[in-house]
């Protein structure tokens, strides 16, 4: 028992190192961010019941988190996006401890750690990102209903997690397809308990999931036209399908390197033991893998549209615990335990310097133009004394795309953004807060003659250009001022700084 606590607490004590190498490296070492953490920043500054891409619990997160901390940061990005990931991880090993031995339950939260979802690509404060949580927390009470259908609390939790992960990304439904799939397969329908189980899981899943359809109907269905244009065919089904499993390729193999190593350097017992629930675990764990999988695919299948590799992240939340059962239940837990602990503490610790050193200090060295060395700081510096210059009013408004945009409210606090000059996507704004607040319109060069802008340089009291250095190269800008209209009324945004 003291042994089986003491691993358990090197387990925390290697998520916890995890998370705080993360996200003090992803704080100190990149000028900016990715594009969709940048997003993030972008809709958190209101709290909105849905946004125009996508539903609203990831910018609610960080609108909590914002208003709790202050300002938004890259720091806080990160620990946003690796904590829910150290979260998801928490819940597969609550998983795999109802299915495995204590000590092969670790070992599959650590290979589960190795899937490129869970390190490099949860640096990312996204949709995808922020799904894994909420996800694993489906699939862990999904288990306990359905093992035990006469505990209605877990069927209860079951609906809020199931709201939750669907308030988080729309593709969740197809988690919750494969647990009424595992239902019918195992012909658990028959059994009443389930059946109300189910029922309860509905009702609670529609009353927590029911702000964002209201908010659907009233704003035309908005992330599902987003949607269709981005499943929009971009070539062939045998090309989309090779790249789609070549990004997974890339995200998979040195998880399957390491159970490869440990396949071969761990040891066996030397007599196994086969728990009667291994082949309905297996089967449960199967279902809720490839279910959900095959599912994301058949529109690529059928109808040739995009799918995107980073769509079906939280998919492979049971994949861990099912290469576990596979494959290492014949082995000595102690011994392979040990192993998997040494070789994932030293990939983990390479992927964390490759990552940091390709994607933020090489470019840097060679002056690469890269999302990582934008001059984030510099440009809201630039901005915001273009307006100081211009305008005593503090600058509330500023009218750009969701990158640049991003990068100005990371460091100018509080104002809004008017996406791309459209108050359809950006209804924390109107034309009567551009009219009473001013706004600073900002885009490239290149950008101005685009509709979105044309007309409101054209209508600005002050333009200019500037530019910016990126890497080696420079970024030519085109900056408006909007001044207040002389008989507005007084600016909202000057009264209440988190104007919802």
């Amino acid at each position: 028992m003291l042994k089986t606590h003491r691993d358990e607490w090197q387990l925390f004590a290697f998520l916890a190192l995890y998370l705080v190498a993360w996200t003090l490296l992803a704080a100190w070492l990149p000028l900016s961010m990715d594009l969709d953490s940048t997003e993030q920043v972008v809709w958190s500054r209101t709290a909105q019941w849905g946004y125009y891409k996508h539903p609203p619990l990831p910018s609610l997160l960080m609108y909590g988190l914002t208003y709790l901390f202050g300002t938004p940061s890259m720091g806080l990005s990160a620990f946003a996006a690796q904590g829910g990931n150290v979260i998801a991880l928490l819940y597969v090993w609550l998983l795999a401890k109802r299915m495995l031995p204590s000590q092969l339950a670790i070992v599959a939260v650590l290979i589960t750690s190795l899937i490129g979802y869970h390190n490099f690509r949860a640096i990312v404060f996204n949709h995808n990102t922020v799904s894994l949580p909420f996800t694993a927390a489906v699939l862990y009470y999904f288990y306990c209903a359905v093992r035990q259908p006469e505990r209605l609390w877990m069927w209860v939790l079951l609906g809020v997690a199931g709201g939750l992960a669907m308030l988080t990304k729309y593709s969740a439904i197809l988690v919750l397809a494969s647990c009424f799939i595992y239902v019918v397969w195992q012909r658990l329908w028959i059994n009443r308990q389930v059946l109300r189980g189910l029922l309860l899981s509905v009702l609670v899943f529609c009353v927590v999931f029911s702000p964002n359809i209201i908010w659907l109907i009233n704003h035309d269905w908005l992330p599902f036209t987003y949607l269709d244009k981005q499943l929009t065919t971009s070539g062939g089904r045998l090309k989309l399908l090779g790249n789609f499993f070549a990004n997974q390729g890339i995200r998979w193999w040195y998880a399957l390197l390491a159970v490869w190593l440990l396949a071969n350097i761990s040891p066996r017992k030397t007599t196994d033991v086969e728990l009667a629930d291994d082949n309905n675990d297996r089967r449960f764990l199967f279902i809720m893998l490839c279910a959900p999988l095959l599912l994301a695919m058949l529109p690529l299948l059928i109808k040739g549209n995009s799918l995107n590799s980073n769509w079906v992240s939280a998919f492979f939340l049971p994949s861990g615990i099912l290469l576990v059962h596979i494959f290492f239940r014949a082995y000595d837990e102690t011994q392979l335990l040990k192993n998997t602990s040494r070789l994932v503490w030293l990939i983990q610790i390479l992927v964390l310097l490759i990552f940091f050193g390709g994607a933020v200090i090489y470019p840097a060295m060679k002056g690469r133009s890269a999302r990582t060395n934008y001059p984030s700081q510099e440009l809201a510096n630039t901005v915001s004394a273009i307006w100081r210059d211009h305008q005593q009013q503090p600058l509330s408004i500023v009218i750009a795309d969701n990158w640049l945009g991003g990068n100005v409210l990371l460091h100018t606090h509080p104002a809004l953004l008017l996406i791309d000059n459209d108050t359809v996507i950006s209804p924390w704004v109107n034309r009567l807060d551009v009219a009473s607040c001013g706004a600073l319109v900002l885009t490239t060069v290149v950008d101005k003659v685009l509709p979105s802008y044309a007309d409101v340089f054209q209508q600005a009291s002050t333009t200019g250009t500037f530019s910016l250095g990126w890497g080696n190269s420079s970024v030519d800008y085109a900056w408006a001022i909007v001044s207040p209209e002389a008989n507005a009324a007084p600016c909202r945004f000057n009264d209440t700084r988190h104007a919802d």
